[in-house]
This record gives structure tokens, sequence and C-alpha cells, in this order.
């Protein structure tokens, strides 16, 4: 091949025949690698694949779920009529295969625990030279995992900075513990044991950043009282059961606190957290977008009920949602660990913390100190946690218009809402426009705890 190097930039007036004679490839490779429909129609600065490892080359990269790299990892690729078997080095990868074409189809499989070759994905080659990431989940609700058996591919040590990719299928998890089988996932079998409180057991595969560990072993378990409910409710000249109708709406009526159990035995009391992708988003102005797009996006987590996994939704960047487009509870802390270990400040505050699910950023409306005080004290229990709602409910400066008195200016406040009892503006104020059956959801609560009390 004469002059011939990996692509080609289109030039005016250039031809396709032009082209082959340049560059050394005939007209129907060009039309081959680059998926050319129309021979005569090509356009200025467009780029032509002129190898098939350019265009035509597939690598597997094997994460665990915080996206360091699992070595040692035996997998298998079928493609073409071919079989290619390996095992991961310590970068994760499998070795680069080149396929026939764009439409061929990959087969992924590794050997499972068992000796049994595990089939994890089917993909497309496609055109251009890629990498198809595939990153293990770790977390469970509500159960505990045995041990990770001796000798299981694993990360040889810890990484200073995972490496970055679009997650995809999830490699196998380990050997299946007793129990009864879990409704999320078929090959976890959770034990049914909850926390000296009642809270749900958290198991993460993972080891907890020591100072974010050190939140969560301030809790000491102290409870919200009747005394509190009316406290705070009186200082907010409000009824006590719009208070408590808030909180069942946000914590769904559970505790508000989980006992997480993570890889090196620590066993730490949490308060139920939501973690919110396009907050982390702002906080960090993008800056994770392109390497971590499940825990980074100006576009919101969907919810599972409105949204099916799979389903087209023109909203998100790839028109499709994904597992890591969800909002999920599930992997809410693994959310957190993973922004965290990026930036520990805006990972805090991108987070919705608690009974009363107050988002970090919110600490100065609290009136905490700091915004390391705010998150110790939503760790600590629920006494103060209604503490700081009530500072956040009389503080927080957002305004909803009525539209019955737009032409009176009439305002709003979250405080004027939760004392009048408006629904729609508590709704407003506490989970913005986009409030999706909330306002609903808060007064049903307040009249059961209406009903309860009497």
């Amino acid at each position: 091949m004469s002059n011939a190097t990996d692509v080609y930039v289109v030039k005016s007036g250039d031809t396709l025949s032009g082209i082959a004679n340049t560059t050394g490839r005939s007209i129907s490779d060009l039309i081959r690698l680059n998926g050319i429909k129309n021979r005569n129609v090509i356009q200025p600065g467009q780029v032509l694949y002129l190898r098939e490892t350019t265009v035509f080359a597939v690598q597997v990269l094997f994460l665990d779920a915080l996206r360091y790299p699992i070595a040692n990892l035996k997998y298998r690729l079928l493609f073409d009529g071919k079989v290619v078997t390996g095992k991961t080095g310590d970068n994760g990868l499998s070795q680069e295969i080149v396929t026939a074409g764009a439409n061929s189809l990959i087969e992924i499989k590794i050997l499972d625990l068992y000796g049994k070759w595990l089939h994890l994905s089917t993909a497309l080659s496609d055109y251009g030279r890629k990498r198809i990431t595939l990153v293990s989940p770790y977390l469970v609700f509500d159960g505990q995992l045995e041990p990770h058996p001796p000798g299981a591919p694993n990360l040889p040590g810890p990484r200073k900075k995972p490496l970055p990719d679009a997650p995809g299928a999830p490699p196998p998890l380990p050997p299946v513990p007793p129990g009864s089988p879990s409704k999320n996932n078929p090959l976890i079998r959770p034990n049914k044991t909850h926390g000296k409180h009642g809270e749900s057991i958290l198991q993460i595969g993972i080891d907890l950043p020591q100072d974010l560990l050190a939140y969560m072993q301030a809790y000491d378990g102290e409870a919200i009282t009747e005394k509190d409910w009316e406290k705070f409710s009186g200082d907010l000249e409000c009824e006590t059961n719009v208070l408590k109708a808030i909180a069942r709406v946000e914590s769904g009526g559970r505790d508000a606190f989980w006992t997480i159990n993570d890889s090196t035995q620590h066993r730490a009391t949490a308060p139920k957290i939501v973690f919110e992708r396009h907050h982390f988003h702002d906080l960090t102005k993008g800056k994770y977008d392109n390497t971590h797009p499940d825990i980074s996006s100006e576009f919101p987590y969907v919810r599972r009920r409105d949204h099916l996994l799979g389903s087209a939704y023109n909203k998100l960047p790839d028109g499709k949602v994904d597992q890591d487009d969800l909002y999920d509870n599930k992997q809410d802390y693994l959310r957190l660990i993973h922004a965290y270990r990026l930036d520990r400040e805006a990972a805090l505050m991108a987070t919705s913390w608690g009974k009363f699910q107050i988002l970090g950023r919110n600490w100065q409306l609290c009136k905490s100190p700091d915004l390391q005080t705010f998150v110790k004290t939503m760790c600590k229990n629920d006494a103060g946690q209604i503490e700081l709602l009530a500072k956040f409910i009389k503080f927080q400066p957002r305004k909803w218009k009525d539209k019955h008195n737009h032409a009176l200016g009439r305002e709003i406040s979250l405080w004027d809402a939760v004392k009048t009892k408006n629904w729609y503006a508590i709704a407003f104020n506490y989970n913005g426009p986009k409030q999706q059956g909330y306002d609903k959801a808060i007064k049903d609560a307040y009249e059961y705890y209406c009903k309860k009390s009497g």
C-alpha cells in the first residue's frame, strides 16, 4: 500500500476512485470499511478508514463496580466462526480482535467459579476501533453474601485511579450463598437479617473510604420522640402530621438508616441516601461526564416506573434507558463512594440525605457551620435530622407563585406552604417543578396520620 495511513480525510474534489489510487486500497475495500451506501457521494471533511484494525478492532475491558480492572479473569470471545480464549492482565483488558465486518456479532463469555463458560453479552462490532466495557455490580439489599472465594479473579491490590469507561453487562457474582432468592437478582440469595434497630443490611464488595466511614461511625441511634415532633412543628407553626407526612413520603415509611458491611468487615450504620448525578455534574462543571456518565451527567436519573430498562427516551444522550440511567437504591452508596473518590465535597453535596432527603448542597440553608457537620448530623440519628429539616423549611428561599394569585404577585415559600398545608406548593418548593405527584403523596400521608391519631 503506498502512502497508507489509518484514515483519510476527504478533500474538495476527491472521488472514491481517486482516493483508492492514492491510498492503495480498492474501491470495494473503502466501501466495506466505511459502510458507504453510494460510491458517488462523499463529503469534504469525511473521515474514511483504511485499515481493518482501525475500523473493526475490538477489545473488552472487565471492571469491578468502582471501575478497577479485574485481573486474571479467563474469557472467551466468539466471532465470525472464530474462538479467542485468554486471561485478562492487570489492566483488565482482553487481547484485541479484528472482526470481519461492522455487522459481526461478538459473544463474550467468562469462566465462572464452577468451571463453566458463562455468557455475559453479545455485542455488534460496528465501525471504528472500540472497547467494550463490562462492569460488575456489587450492591445487595436486605442480606449478606458469603466471603469472596480464595483464588477467584479479582484486583490484586488497590489502584490509585479507576479506569474510566462506559458501563455494560456485568461479570458473574461470587458463589451462591444459602437463603431465599432475591427479587432484584436470582443469583443473590440474601439472609433475612436486620440491624439492631430493624434497619436493612447493605453489603458492598468494596472498602469504605476511611473518612466516609468516620461519618457513619457517629451513629448513636437516637430516635425522634413525640416531643421532638411537637417541638419542631411548634417552631414552624404547623401541624405535626405535616412533618410526619414529609418523612413518610421521603423515607418510604421505613427506617431511614441502613447497616452497611464492606469487604474489610467494617460494619457501620448509614442514613438512607439518593445520589443525584445531575447535581454532581453541576458541582464539578461536567468534568467527569465523558469518563463517568453513570455518576455525572446533565440528565437526571429516571424512575423505573416511568421508563423501562432499554426503552427509548430522547432526553438521554444515547436515546435509550440503560441500567446506569435508572434511580436505583441498590446502587446509591456505590455511586456515592465512586463519586467521593473523584471529588469529596461535590459527592456529599450531590446526595440527598436521611429521613427527609435533604440535598447536601443545601447545608447552609440548614444553618450547619459546614458541609462536614451537616453530613455528620445526618449520619448520627433521626433526632438531628428533624432539626435540620425545620431549619431547611424555615430558611428555604425558593418561592412558588400561586397561579390563582399570580397577578397579585403572591409568593408562597416552603414555610408558608407547610403552615397552610398547600400540598402543591410544598411539592414545588421541596422537589422542584417536576415533582411527579409528590403533592398527592404527601396529602395522602398527612391524611393517614390524621386518621391514625384519632
